[in-house]
């Protein structure tokens, strides 16, 4: 222990030392666990941390052998869970150390018990971790030995827990000082952001300085990722960028904004801003932008949140700051703040500088050449900024129109064919008129002998300074005078070498254009020139850029196929995949695969994708060039086999039929590819569709052949598939018909009934031979129709409404299952659809696509009885190899079928012996057995719908006379009258039954009334007294009843049924010939059998209990087999107490269970006795009671009995009756396994008074029958109980069991069981049951006499003789 405590302290002091190298809580956490396993005598050191919601304790952080279990385990927080109730959330709940020093049996380790043992866990304790004193964690620790946790290692763990929490809590100061300073610096920055543009918009000199200052202020010093400035374009509602700082500028600057609301650009941020004249912050741009026009530009900058302000001018919106910000930015107030009040300064300082406007235009007029270079400046940058011709030339006219204060700047492009210079751009005061000017390159007309005409001819600039006096002018002096135009240049427009147009510049005073201003105007004339040249080279660029992504784009496609050519499982699914790949790089607006149709004149749509696919799929191809459908790429392609391409395709004469649909879908080329089958048939075509002309070069033709082809092959791949799987389905029909086979034959021994068959065999066969149908059709009697008795498979329903007949005559005779059936051969159709034969069932099974049937005789003992039929989907089906597994199949049905015939005869044998044996012999009557059951079923009906009803035990007053007086056969008449007056004054819902001798039972059902009972048992009496006629003799009978309620006066069975009795035993002692009802009277009379329930209670403890043993002997050698032990109890005051008297009490009250205990072991103690003084060793039976065979210690008291006598198991035999069996065969079946699995012998006793089930008597391990009494003593004049006995013995024989016969007490009933086979035999003509003293004397060895051999006709009296010497020997 010391070691122990050393050790922890060397971990407290590790821990510290951990504490103060850590950098962070997670660090701290990880270096504790390391610290404290390394220091510490631990299985694992561990830290659990608790999660958001507060409610589970999480592994963090650990070290040693047991982390991996620590790191499974689930902690809460929770009392009242067992996840919480263990040390981890006891310390986190009360922040306080908590100890388990005997982890593996305290109860709060429950949850972790089993992990725990495994793992050798003695002992763990639970440090809270606290900090700012609240509970954040627990530190856990385990050992190995219990109780090694004592006070000093309490203080120190106590000690540990405190440093931990400290440390916890310094981090957390740490932190809240750190964000401190974080949120100290923000503001300072945020200030500095605000300085920084009232600082631009001091020091800008223009609008546009201004804008640009303030949004490198807010980028460079605020929190902006970007900001940019949208101005409103005069005259329009379109806002345009003017000033911008940050990422993504270009794409800002390409994308398109509007204050038009009504326009899809004015319903975004800055349109609404614009209107509303109110700032806007949109935390989520993502979500705001999609589906929008912006939706892409927002995608490609990654921007997450905006800030967007209006800008006021006057009290009218003239633009939008827009500012980017990251997503936790946005969600800042403060940063929000500060950008919205800097869009404020920026609408004070625009207001300002429209006060100085007018200075400025002064400035304007004494600056103008200044302008001048200033608009070749802004040329330039046109130029530079320009993305198409169109826009440099609209840009290159404006600025240099505004720059030099031009009525007009005007670009005009040459059109060879007209000879004419058609204006293209211009701009000016002048603009609109000057684009209704006519100029021409040719000098043969007036309008080509101008400035324009002669530059383009030229190549050299052509001026006038004074327009109204030029002669070249003349075409145009009248709306120049009009226009104010004073003066006119025109220079050529080059490209390269090449003259494209020419420039025309129009100035409102005279003598314009000096030398210098010339100059000037060829310096631009020159930029543009180069811009051109750059134009065409990057559309050169650009048309070599898309090709190259064409054709990238389609080996990615390729590439894709060929991955799908491998991956896909069908046709549909390769289409799929092909046309999805060639779309996905948007060189084509549709790919579609089209298949030729069964006609092979269309071309039908399988697959289309793309843009068009809603337009495409309602489309069909022709294959005939005589059809205008046909004469297309689509029909070319399919009759050339080879690819067809229009490039123009809507001036392609092919593509005359689908001409306007190209042109109302944008199509401007397409190509079709054929497909080819086997590389020679056309079975389809794939085709593409492109808005641009000129897509399909031959390097992209090619490509798109490859890809035709690699679906081809594709195909090519499926068929041989599909062939193969022909092949295999074939060959797998043929394996599934030999399980099915197996399975029909299995069915065949299975199946419990000629339904269940016929249904197992249908399903077997339809499912293995994949039959759309299988049919059992069996001949009707005195008819010549073939009645449907099963069927299986998809078209089953159709099947069981088909009218079959086995008449030639009819219709529907003359098919596969009439023919069959008359020639008693197999009848085969692989061609249904086109066989006259079954013309008559075309129009049932039409709809089940039924191609070919197969239909087979049912044949037993020598006749056809039905047939069996096969329906299949596909023709062909049924081979010969087929039709031979299925003839196998029919004969199999057919031999099951004669099973069941030769199964019927034996059934009606078993059921008439089970009926025997519910039912009393003589009157047909229920016996008890049954009536238990039936009193039993009343009373769970009462139970469930709470009614009453009554019992009535009936006993007939004089039996014992008559019987007596007028014999046996007088007797049996009597109590089958009565059984049938009872019947006959009974409702049909009333029960019946005699137990036995003169007692008979009735259940009344629902006779819940006094009244009504009284009324009853009155009629019954009076039914009773009736005189009847006996053997020749008029006789008078009464009978006395004891009348039970339920639920008054009792609630099952045994309580009903022995009340009833007592009050039948009141009845008669009032007089007989009437009844009472069971009444607190009854109860008191019964207090002697509760004295002698007392008296049986201690009867064990005083050894009153004492054996007796009957011998069974051999019914050939006549040797003494066995002893069955027989209890008797002898009572000091009592005497000898039938054991019919105490026996029913020991097993009603329990008794019964340790009282049969007893018996085991004296019986096993006295087998061995007898052994041990060398007397001959035999089997020892003894009868198992129904309370002691559910006992569950029952196999336990057996096995300690013959363990305390050293008896072997082979010689004992437990005696068991039908009943107790019956009650629940699952657990007999368990219990009486057990017992034989032991070597012990099993016998039913009393067989045949029971109601066991003959079904199941063959699954019950027994090796011996006892034939009861009842069935003996009669024996052998009474038919019935001969019958009885044979069949008991026949069956036991049948069973291999040993039958042995009870109550043997005559000659003749000796010589009828030894003729019959009947094993053994007890009774008192061999000995009643001794003491045993005697049968130890019976047991002494001896010779005895054998029995005679039996002869075919026997001497009665030398049987007798024999007898009589077998009784004195063995007595």
């Amino acid at each position: 222990m010391q070691t122990t405590l050393a050790r922890t302290f060397a971990a407290l002091s590790a821990i510290n030392e951990a504490i103060l190298y850590a950098k962070s809580p997670d660090e701290l956490y990880q270096k504790v666990c390391d610290a404290g396993f390394s220091s510490g005598d631990f299985l694992a050191v561990a830290v659990f941390l608790v999660e958001p919601d507060g409610r589970r304790l999480c592994f963090a952080a650990g070290c040693g052998d047991d982390v991996a279990r620590l790191r499974s385990i689930v902690i809460t927080t929770e009392a009242d869970t067992p996840e919480g109730s263990g040390v981890g959330g006891e310390a986190f709940r009360d922040q306080k150390l908590s100890i388990s020093n005997d982890y593996l049996n305290d109860h709060r380790s429950l949850a972790w018990r089993e992990g725990a043992a495994k793992a050798h866990i003695g002992a763990a304790a639970a440090l809270p971790l606290l900090c700012n004193g609240k509970s954040v964690g627990v530190l856990f620790v385990t050992r190995s030995e219990a109780g090694s946790l004592n006070e000093q290692m309490v203080s120190l763990f106590e000690r540990m827990s405190a440093n931990i929490s400290y440390a916890l809590d310094n981090f957390a100061r740490e932190t809240a000082r750190q964000t401190s300073e974080r949120a100290t610096r923000r503001l300072n920055r945020m200030f500095g952001a605000l300085s920084a543009t009232n600082e631009a918009i001091l020091r800008a000199k223009t609008e546009y300085e201004l804008y640009q200052l303030v949004c490198d202020a807010s980028v460079h010093g605020g929190k902006s990722l970007a900001t940019f400035v949208l101005l409103k374009e005069q005259d329009s509602h379109w806002l345009k960028p003017v000033a911008g700082t940050g990422e993504n500028l270009e794409i800002v600057a390409r994308t398109r904004y509007s204050v038009d609301p009504e326009n899809p650009y004015g319903r975004g941020i800055s349109g609404e801003v614009f209107r509303t004249q109110k700032p806007f912050v949109e935390r989520d741009l993502a979500r705001r932008t999609k589906g929008t026009p912006w939706e892409q530009a927002n995608v490609n900058t990654g921007v997450a949140a905006c800030i967007a302000a209006p800008l006021i001018q006057h009290g009218r919106s003239i633009g939008v700051i827009l500012s980017f910000l990251s997503q936790s930015w946005a969600k800042d107030e403060e940063v929000v703040a500060l950008m919205l009040r800097i869009a404020e300064n920026v609408c004070f300082a625009i207001d300002n500088f429209d006060r100085e406007a007018e200075k400025a235009r002064i400035a304007e007029e004494e600056d103008r050449l200044a302008r001048m270079y200033a608009a070749l400046s802004a040329t330039n940058e046109a130029i530079l900024r320009a993305r198409s011709r169109a826009e440099l030339f609209d840009l290159v006219c404006e600025a240099t129109a505004k720059g030099a204060k031009f009525t007009s700047a005007t670009i005009a492009l040459v059109d060879h064919h007209a000879e004419l210079l058609r204006v293209v751009a211009c701009y000016g005061p002048n603009a609109e008129m000057v684009r209704t000017f006519k100029f021409s390159t040719s000098d043969q007309m007036p309008e080509g002998r101008g400035l324009t005409g002669t530059a383009f001819r030229t190549r050299q600039p052509c001026l006038s300074n004074d327009v109204l006096s030029d002669d070249r002018i003349k075409p145009w002096q009248a709306n120049a005078r009009r226009n104010g135009i004073g003066s006119s240049a025109a220079l050529p427009l080059f490209n390269g070498d090449r003259v494209e147009g020419v420039f025309l510049f129009n100035s409102p005073e005279r003598g314009t254009f000096t030398p210098e201003f010339v100059e000037l105007l060829q310096r631009l004339q020159a930029n543009v020139a180069f811009a051109l040249e750059n134009f065409d080279r990057a559309d050169e660029k650009a048309k070599a850029e898309m090709q190259r992504n064409r054709l990238r784009g389609m080996l990615e496609a390729l590439s894709a196929t060929n991955e799908a050519i491998m991956r896909v499982k069908s046709r549909a699914e390769l289409f799929e995949a092909v046309c999805e790949a060639a779309v996905l790089g948007g060189t084509f607006t549709s790919a579609t695969i089209a298949l030729v149709d069964p006609t092979g004149r269309y071309l039908d749509i399988a697959v289309t994708k793309g843009e068009c696919r809603s337009h495409v799929e309602n489309w069909r191809f022709a294959t005939s060039a005589d059809e205008p459908e046909g004469r297309g790429l689509a029909g070319t392609a399919f009759r050339t086999k080879a690819p067809c391409v229009a490039n123009e395709l809507l001036t392609d004469v092919r593509a005359t039929h689908w001409r306007r649909i190209a042109r109302d879908h944008g199509t401007k080329s397409g190509g079709c590819f054929p497909l080819l089958k086997n590389g020679t048939d056309a079975v389809g075509v794939l085709l593409f569709l492109s808005p641009d002309e000129g897509t399909f070069t031959p390097d992209l033709i090619q490509l798109l052949g490859r890809l035709a082809e690699n679906v081809s092959f594709a195909l090519d791949n499926f068929a041989r598939a599909e062939e193969r799987s022909r092949a295999e389905a074939q060959k797998e029909r043929l394996t599934r018909m030999f399980a099915a086979l197996s399975a029909t034959n299995e069915a065949i021994v299975r199946a419990k009934s000629r339904t269940e068959l016929f249904e197992l065999v249908c399903q077997a066969a339809s499912t293995g031979g994949k039959f759309t149908s299988t049919t059992i059709a069996l001949a009707k009697a005195d008819s010549d129709q073939l009645a449907i008795v099963a069927a299986a498979g998809p078209s089953a329903e159709t099947t069981r409404n088909v009218r079959l007949s086995i008449d030639a005559d009819r219709p529907e005779g003359r098919g596969m299952s009439g023919t069959a059936f008359r020639t008693r051969q197999p009848c085969v159709s692989n061609d249904y659809v086109n066989d006259s034969r079954v013309s008559a069932f075309h129009a049932v099974l039409q709809g089940d696509a039924a191609r070919s049937g197969a239909a087979f005789p049912l044949i037993t003992h020598g006749q056809p009885v039905g047939v069996m039929i096969y329906m299949s989907t596909e023709q062909e089906t049924f081979t010969a190899e087929f039709v031979e597994l299925l003839q196998r199949l029919a004969d199999n049905v057919s031999f099951a079928m004669e099973n069941f015939d030769r199964a019927d005869e034996k059934n009606e044998a078993d059921e008439r012996i089970e009926y025997l044996a519910s039912h009393d012999s003589l009157t047909d009557l229920p016996n008890r057995e049954t009536f238990n059951g039936l009193l039993r079923e009343a009373i769970d009906q009462a139970q469930r719908h709470d009614h009453r009803f009554a019992v009535l035990f009936i006993d007939l007053d004089r039996f014992k006379v008559i019987n007596d007086s007028l014999g046996h056969e007088a007797g049996d008449l009597l109590l089958l009258e009565v059984g049938s007056r009872l019947r006959g004054a009974l409702r049909e819902t009333d029960v019946v039954a005699r137990l036995g001798g003169d007692e008979f039972v009735v259940i009344l059902d629902q006779c819940g009334e006094i009244d009504d009972v009284q009324r009853i048992a009155t009629g019954l009496l009076v039914a009773l007294a009736e005189p009847m006629e006996l053997a020749g003799h008029e006789c008078h009978t009464t009978a006395s009843i004891g009348i039970a309620m339920y639920p008054a006066n009792g609630s099952d069975v045994q309580t009903l049924t022995k009340n009833a009795d007592m009050a039948m035993y009141l009845a008669k002692e009032d007089g007989k010939n009437g009844y009472r009802f069971f009444s607190k009277e009854v109860k008191t009379q019964s207090i002697e059998r509760l004295s002698l329930e007392s008296a049986l209670r201690r009867a064990l403890e005083r050894e009153q209990f004492s054996l007796n043993y009957q011998p069974k002997v051999d019914m050939e050698t006549g040797q003494i087999t066995g002893v069955e032990a027989l209890l008797r109890w002898t009572h000091p005051d009592l005497g000898s107490i039938s054991p019919a008297q105490f026996i029913p009490l020991a097993e009603e009250t329990g008794l019964i269970v340790p009282i049969g205990r007893w018996v085991v072991k004296e019986a096993c103690a006295q087998a061995m006795a007898w052994q041990r003084r060398g007397l001959l060793p035999v089997s020892m039976a003894v009868n198992l009671s129904p309370r002691q065979f559910v006992d569950e210690h029952l196999l336990q008291d057996v096995d300690e009995a013959l363990a305390a006598s050293g008896m072997s198991p082979v010689l004992l035999q437990l005696e068991v009756t039908e009943s107790m069996m019956m009650r629940n065969v699952g657990r007999a079946l368990k219990v009486l396994d057990a017992i034989q699995s032991r070597g012990i012998r099993l016998a039913i006793d009393d067989f045949g008074t029971g109601y066991s089930s003959m079904s199941l008597m063959k699954h019950f391990p027994i090796d011996t029958i006892k034939i009861d009494r009842s069935f003996v003593r009669d024996l052998p004049q009474d038919s019935e109980d001969q019958a009885i006995a044979q069949a008991i013995i026949s069956m036991g024989k049948a069973l291999g069991m040993t039958v042995v016969a009870e109550g043997v007490e005559n000659a003749e009933q000796e010589a009828f069981l030894r003729a019959h086979g009947c094993d053994e035999m007890q009774g008192f003509l061999i000995s009643k049951p001794v003491p045993a003293r005697q049968m130890a004397e019976l047991l002494r060895p001896m010779e005895l006499p054998v029995a005679p051999p039996l002869q075919p006709e026997q001497d009665l009296a030398a049987t007798e003789a024999a007898a009589l010497r077998l009784k004195r020997a063995v007595i």
